[in-house]
């Protein structure tokens, strides 16, 4: 039997096995159901973190007063907001992954390159935060629960018995949530968030109570100038605060946004939820350690160095229930469902959305990141600067989007390998080209004196070399004839909401505008 021009074609226009599977397909609109308070409600949870507790008390031991590093959080969480809700667009309009849309600027295999990156720095910190959490939970349940202390502390792998009851018990709630889809993680994160705030105004009031005031924490002047703050602290950290919480999410947004009902929905939500949510949290957290100097004498930190402080034991579960939601909140929609369509992106044919999700969890246990943290150090090191390598990957997307396609996107495209976004089999030389120049110039900067401050400003840097180096290729292939020009041209359309999509719908794709 001979195959007709007629079945060629057909077979060159539909999706290469190896570049799609039902999970990496654009959101069909009877999914498409979050709507601004799931946005919302989403970063009320995920703001809840150790890191952010944590964060102004850094900030404090530098020298700067608590309003000088709520300054700091409130101007890097605005700027990585805008970015976040911009980004949002891509998942809300086209209804494809992060790793999808990276097709778009470095190749349709090029953007496993980009995605295992993230991947690699979701399950650590996925592994990290959960180990982090489960400890505090163990600490706490060892001030609670009769005779939890004495179940041992020398045991398999240097870990005590409660401690593996504990984190087999803590992973296994994430389990729980993700075999049930992105469905159960909304319906998780709707309640966990609000909850959150419930259980720190709790921890606030009886603080403030027991202190008589909010202390002198907060009134206490800053150690350097003002002139300080602004031209020597400010910039940097600004910077570190945006490379050490949401950096990676600016860039797996659509991750979660090609489950919109609408892009202003997304956008909005967002702008409610993360830096309103990250200012009160940060403001709360002030207050109680603030208080707790009062009462004990000592500047705790740390939250659960806060909540054994206090020696209440209702406090105590209070706060185990607090660091156990708070935690999974924010590692399910930032760490494991990115690296889950990551892993899916390099594997369709074998992974699945949550294939990929039980992956990742099995990694961030497995690499143990208790031995690991035995050398924090590094491990840190590691991280952010794989970290670092994700600001070039976000000015070259947002380069390759907003300047170069102009918004619009060729979405069935994405799936084929002789489509538009193949480069040179597969990889596209301008867009990793670029990326490879920024990280060269960025890490370069560290060995000549006088551009130390490039990677001082390491995500504001990676971000504008990633942007200007990319838009550079395109000015210097835009004459030529060739596939990368095409590959650069402002084809497609500008995508879809849920509700210009047919119901039964599965692609994120509209007439072009």
């Amino acid at each position: 039997m001979t195959t007709t021009a007629c079945e060629r074609t057909v077979a060159a226009q539909a999706p290469d096995s190896s570049l799609a599977n039902a999970d990496l397909a654009p959101t069909p609109a009877a999914e498409r159901t979050w709507n601004w308070w799931h946005f919302a409600t989403l970063w009320m949870g995920m703001v809840h973190n150790i890191f952010n507790f944590t964060w102004v008390g850094g900030l404090v031991a530098l020298g700067m007063s608590v309003w000088q590093a709520l300054t700091v959080a409130l101007v890097g969480n605005v700027v990585q907001t805008v970015v976040i809700g911009l980004n949002g667009r891509i998942g809300a309009r086209f209804g494809i992954p992060f790793a999808v849309w990276a097709r778009s600027a470095f190749g349709t295999f090029g953007a496993n390159i980009v995605a295992l990156v993230r991947a690699v720095v979701a399950i650590g910190w996925f592994g990290i935060q959960s180990y982090l959490a489960a400890t505090a939970v163990n600490l706490l349940l060892e001030g609670v629960v009769p005779g939890w202390r004495g179940l041992g502390h020398s045991g398999w792998l240097g870990l005590s018995t409660s401690m593996w009851i504990t984190m087999i018990a803590y992973w296994a709630c994430n389990f729980l949530i993700v075999r049930h889809g992105m469905e159960a993680v909304r319906r998780f994160e709707v309640w966990a968030g609000p909850l959150v705030f419930v259980v720190m105004a709790v921890l606030l009031v009886w603080a403030v109570s027991h202190a008589g005031g909010t202390g002198t924490l907060l009134t206490a002047p800053a150690q350097h100038s003002d002139h300080w703050f602004w031209t020597v602290a400010f910039g940097p950290a600004v910077a570190t605060y945006i490379a050490g919480s949401w950096s990676t999410a600016v860039l797996n947004i659509p991750d979660l946004t090609r489950f919109a009902r609408s892009n202003r929905g997304q956008f909005w939500g967002t702008m409610i939820g993360l830096p309103l949510s990250s200012l009160v949290y940060f403001g709360m957290a002030a207050v109680i350690v603030s208080t707790g100097k009062e009462l004990y004498g000592t500047t705790y930190w740390n939250p659960t160095d806060v909540l054994g402080a206090f020696g209440n034991p209702v406090l105590s579960a209070f706060g185990a229930l607090l660091l156990a939601i708070a935690t999974i909140s924010v590692n399910i929609p930032a760490n494991v469902i990115s690296s889950a369509y990551d892993l899916t992106n390099l594997l369709p044919k074998a992974l699945t959305f949550r294939r990929g999700a039980y992956v990742s969890i099995v990694a961030g246990f497995v690499y143990m990141p208790w031995k690991l943290m035995e050398n924090s150090e590094t491990l840190f090191s590691m991280l952010h600067y794989l970290g670092a390598v994700l600001g070039p990957v976000t000015g070259i997307l947002l380069a390759d989007f907003f300047v170069l396609r102009r918004c619009r996107l060729d979405v069935p495209d994405l799936y084929r390998r002789t489509g538009r976004y193949r480069g040179w089999a597969g990889f596209n030389p301008l867009g990793l080209g670029a990326l490879g120049l920024s990280l060269a110039l960025l890490f370069g900067s560290q060995t000549v004196p006088a551009f130390d401050w490039v990677y001082q400003y390491a995500w504001f840097s990676g971000v504008t070399l990633g942007f200007l180096l990319h838009c550079a290729a395109k000015l210097a292939v835009r004459r030529s004839a060739g596939p990368l020009a095409a590959s650069l041209a402002a084809t497609g359309t500008t995508g879809a909401e849920a509700a210009d999509l047919p119901a039964a719908g599965t692609t994120g794709e509209a007439a072009p505008a």
